[in-house]
């Protein structure tokens, strides 16, 4: 009979687990692309079992609030914010959860032993990020209006305080990624000296899978209903195929302050029979709203990477988009067009509408080209960028 000590002091000791304290103040069911990716991430770090998570979120509940179900190794800490939208911010909104998010992330590098920060967004969790620098590396992960230039209704704040603020928080943070290529080359128009890597979303391929042939042509859009999407532009080119061809619709998944100016336009254009306004759709139906579709479109003037580009690929659609964040997932395959021009739009919605068999084909590819755009695979690219930045530091 052996001895049970003997042989543990025979063993290679174990590694340290590394400690994350992350920041996001959108997380499901609150916000929108930048959560679901947070979710996604923190998904798959759960069954990792060298890291440890501290989730500093929003959310309604107490402050300090644990989710049991993430088990012992992810903890989230939802802080109390009256929202007026789930899926949107008001200004006062992010500066109460700003403050309560310093709050809460001084609390807890105070009490636990943290190696880094990662900061889903540039501002405000990379502003907490930086305020805690001293203390612990961070890294900022950007996601789309963090970035100058990005959101028009920044566009005066963006070169009086969000410029400068940007090139701060970046210059002193361990690592700085993008979503995309895109969205990369557009923070380096506010700073060109810090090096960005990309590391874009994932789909749960899994999930959105595609569905039957369609009887009638359906064009599909999934977003925010806002200025920066483009959809006045797919409005408009929509109501020119319209007068061509009556065999076609047009269906709008989301909800968003241009609602009303929009559907206002489909009834001045005499369109509103032919296009559904669903407004929010939950997770567990919006599988269904892809697979009844034809051809998906992402009209966007600016845009970080559309998870929900991602998920009409793994639902096998041909994609029309312009060439923001995430057009280079579609590789060569689907129709790229300039932004703020229907007329573009209406011919490449024209040539699936003519040709049933391209977008059959184009829809394959789209199947299999989202296939190597997993999650997983995401989550695995900031694991190595955790080890990267901690190999740095012990150098």
């Amino acid at each position: 009979m052996g001895y049970p000590c003997a042989v543990s002091e025979s063993r290679a000791p174990t590694p340290r687990r590394v400690g994350i304290l992350m920041l996001s103040y959108e997380f499901p069911p609150l916000g929108g692309g930048t959560g679901n990716a947070c979710h996604h991430v923190l998904t798959e770090l759960r069954h990792d079992s060298g890291v440890d998570v501290d989730l500093v979120t929003a959310g309604a509940g107490p402050p300090f609030a644990s989710d049991a179900s993430w088990g012992d190794s992810i903890r989230i800490h939802r802080l109390p914010v009256v929202k007026k939208s789930v899926h949107f911010w008001t200004p006062s909104e992010l500066a109460r959860w700003t403050r309560l998010a310093h709050r809460c992330a001084r609390g807890l590098a105070a009490e636990r032993r943290f190696d880094l920060c990662h900061c889903w967004s540039g501002w405000p969790s990379g502003l907490i990020g930086y305020s805690l620098r001293r203390r612990l590396p961070y890294v900022v992960a950007l996601r789309g209006s963090d970035v100058p230039g990005y959101n028009p209704r920044l566009r005066i704040l963006d070169p009086l305080v969000f410029r400068h603020l940007s090139r701060r928080v970046w210059r002193e943070a361990s690592a700085v990624t993008a979503v995309s290529e895109h969205l990369k080359a557009l923070a380096r128009r506010t700073e060109s000296e810090v090096a960005i890597d990309v590391i874009g979303n994932g789909v749960d391929t899994s999930y959105f899978t595609p569905g039957a042939a369609r009887r009638e042509f359906t064009i599909l859009f999934v977003g925010r209903l806002v200025e920066r999407k483009g959809l006045i532009y797919l409005l408009r080119a929509f109501r020119a195929l319209c007068e061509r061809d009556h065999g076609c619709r047009l269906v709008i998944a989301g909800d968003g302050p241009d609602r009303r100016r929009l559907q206002e336009f489909c009834s001045q254009a005499r369109i509103g029979d032919r296009v559904s306004f669903l407004g929010v759709v939950p997770t567990s139906d919006l599988r269904a709203v892809y697979r009844d579709a034809s051809v998906f479109v992402m009209p966007a003037i600016q845009e970080g990477m559309s998870n929900a580009v991602l998920e009409a690929m793994a639902s096998g659609l041909p994609v029309v988009m312009t060439a923001t964040g995430g057009s280079d997932a579609i590789r060569g395959n689907g129709t790229i067009v300039e932004s703020r021009d229907e007329g573009s739009l209406r011919l490449a919605l024209a040539r699936y509408l003519e040709n049933p068999d391209l977008a059959r084909t184009e829809g394959e590819t789209s199947r299999r080209l989202a296939a190597g755009m997993t999650w997983e695979r995401v989550a695995a690219a900031y694991r190595e960028l955790y080890e990267r930045v901690l190999r740095r530091g012990e150098a």
